[in-house]
């Protein structure tokens, strides 16, 4: 019986979570901060791109990325699961230089982010590795000099997707973690309105269509507190 007891107890030491110090405070902060490039689908854009540069004559190369930067906050329960909150910043832009026109045309996009992440593997004092998802809240900005070459005509629209993502940082220079971020985003904004509330088209029975979704990948630099 003896015995029996003592592997019982034996196995749950060893199944059951390290210990942490006695008075530890079981919730951290940490502020993330990234920089990196999403690759856009953008198929109704660069459909509408392409044959724009078919009938004019153009040399205009559809947008099939951009530059990517995050802010976000983290709030960590024992280390191990943790809600974030936070700001991208996408970008996206082409131009045109034809024989008698100079197109120009950005989709820039302003996102707030709320959702979670979990300590999937810890290897400690060597690195984390972590799987996460956010909802995705963005406003973004179609312009274009296509309807008046003087100037940038622009559209604005908002919508909701997702992000779902890998990471991977380091945890033995603390404060200071520095990791990256792979993952797969979910976003596509179908309705965009001018100045005057009217919906923009890109032709006749086509409405303005910005799509974000694809791969995302982000160089991150954090501090834990």
């Amino acid at each position: 019986m003896k015995r029996t007891i003592i592997v019982v107890l034996g196995a749950l030491a060893l199944l059951s979570p390290p210990m942490r110090p006695a008075g530890a405070f079981p919730l951290g902060f940490s502020a993330v901060g990234g920089i990196g490039a999403g690759y856009y689908s953008m198929a109704e854009l660069n459909r509408h791109l392409g044959l724009l540069a078919q009938t004019e004559r153009l040399q205009l190369h559809g947008i099939a990325s951009g530059v990517n930067f995050r802010i976000e906050g983290r709030v960590w329960g024992l280390n191990t699961f943790g809600l974030t909150g936070g700001y991208e910043r996408f970008w996206g832009e082409t131009d045109a230089q034809g024989t008698s026109s100079s197109l120009s045309y950005r989709t820039p996009s302003d996102v707030y982010t709320i959702g979670a992440i979990f300590v999937l593997l810890r290897i400690e004092n060597v690195f984390n590795l972590c799987v996460g998802a956010n909802e995705c809240f963005a406003k973004s900005v179609y312009g274009t000099n296509e309807l008046n070459e003087r100037r940038l005509s622009e559209f604005k629209g908002e919508d909701r997707g997702y992000e779902a993502y890998a990471e991977i940082h380091s945890n033995f220079l603390n404060p200071i973690e520095v990791g990256m971020q792979l993952g797969y985003r979910g976003l596509t904004i179908d309705t965009f309105n001018d100045k005057y509330g009217d919906v923009g088209y890109f032709e006749l029975g086509r409405k303005i269509e910005i799509d974000y979704s694809g791969v995302f990948f982000y160089f991150t630099t954090a501090i834990r507190l």
